[in-house]
């Protein structure tokens, strides 16, 4: 039904083929990078560009202090996150993060005075916190 309307509208097959072929490839390759985790990612306070207050989800990896967020669901844009350190770490309530399992891990992280939360599953709390990781527990939340 789909491509029948994407012909009607004058879209070859070959181009939808490409583009589908190169969002799949990306995906492969982001998932192949060393330390890379899916999750979600949101400004809880402060102002940061390329990043709103909802959650948004995607793929995030670190360089050195450097989050790298890739944004769903084409994975073409990266985010440069600059992080200065880790603020606070809670499990997410019920029905706050979609999509992530049971009981996420939420990291709070500073950013030139914004506060940027990313949220991943709880087996991949390293990963989210990269460089900056501690041994400290995550704390349940209120």
């Amino acid at each position: 039904m789909l491509i029948a309307v994407l012909a009607l509208l004058g879209v070859d097959l070959a181009v939808v083929v490409a583009l589908a072929t190169l969002v799949i490839g990306r995906r492969v390759w982001l998932k192949k990078q060393s330390g890379q985790f899916a999750g979600a990612i949101r400004v809880s306070s402060g102002d940061f560009d390329g990043l709103s207050p909802k959650w948004r989800h995607g793929s995030g990896r670190w360089v050195r202090d450097v989050l790298v967020w890739s944004k769903a669901p084409f994975m073409f844009r990266n985010e440069l996150v600059p992080v200065d350190g880790i603020l606070a770490e809670h499990l997410a309530p019920d029905g706050e993060v979609k999509r992530l399992g049971d009981s996420p891990v939420v990291i709070e992280f500073e950013c030139n005075g914004a506060k940027i939360q990313v949220a991943a599953k709880a087996e991949r709390r390293a990963l989210v916190a990269g460089p900056l990781a501690t041994a400290a527990p995550v704390a349940p939340s209120p």
